[in-house]
């Protein structure tokens, strides 16, 4: 079940909420789990896992995943953290959208493994915001924030959406721009200039 603490989306108990609401996703669009396999070149019992709540992928994989169906990375991870807060009994310590980030393509580097990290840095600093207090919110380990921070460390998808929620931003926007930046956004906003993405 999804939960909010402070006004971080995570896992509670055993079960993570993304993969039900992305089996949603897929058999709206009449995808099989062997054909998204196929595409992901991934095992059919790993996406099974995932779908039935008992792995939590990656957030990278997460956005190859819905790239591989066709859906929109930044609506899906809008409404699961709604999903999320609405069956929190805890009410949210930041309104969710309240911050506005002016984003910029972190630039890669040696031993970085995703793009998430250096994008969070950008969100928290536009919320005024220490690591302590995003940690604190989003109910994540403080030990393990820098290492994310710098790209070395991928999260989950639940703890991802956890930390990108704590700063306040709008995260369906925030993960739109995760997904364009990790060039994992071609099947929903095209490329180039004429898309119709975040700066389409």
């Amino acid at each position: 079940m999804g939960a909010v603490s402070g006004n971080s989306c995570t896992m509670e108990g055993s079960v993570c909420p993304f993969g039900a609401a992305f089996r949603r996703e897929r058999q709206q669009r009449e995808i099989s789990q062997w054909m998204l396999a196929k595409r992901l070149d991934y095992h059919t019992r790993n996406i099974q896992r995932i779908e039935g709540g008992l792995r939590q992928p990656g957030v990278e994989l997460a956005l190859r995943m819905l790239e591989a169906i066709g859906a929109d990375p930044g609506e899906f991870f809008r409404l699961l953290c709604v999903e999320a807060t609405e069956k929190s009994d805890t009410a949210p310590s930041v309104l969710p959208g309240s911050v506005d980030v002016a984003y910029q393509k972190p630039e890669a580097a040696e031993g970085m493994r995703s793009f998430f990290g250096p994008l969070l840095v950008q969100a928290r600093q536009a919320a005024g915001m220490s690591q302590t207090a995003m940690a604190r919110r989003a109910g994540y380990n403080l030990r393990n924030v820098n290492t994310v921070e710098r790209g070395r460390q991928e999260p989950g998808v639940m703890s991802a959406l956890a930390l990108a929620a704590a700063t306040g931003v709008e995260v369906g926007d925030f993960f739109a721009h995760l997904a364009l930046f990790s060039g994992t956004a071609r099947g929903v906003y095209g490329s180039g200039s004429g898309g119709n993405g975040p700066y389409g």
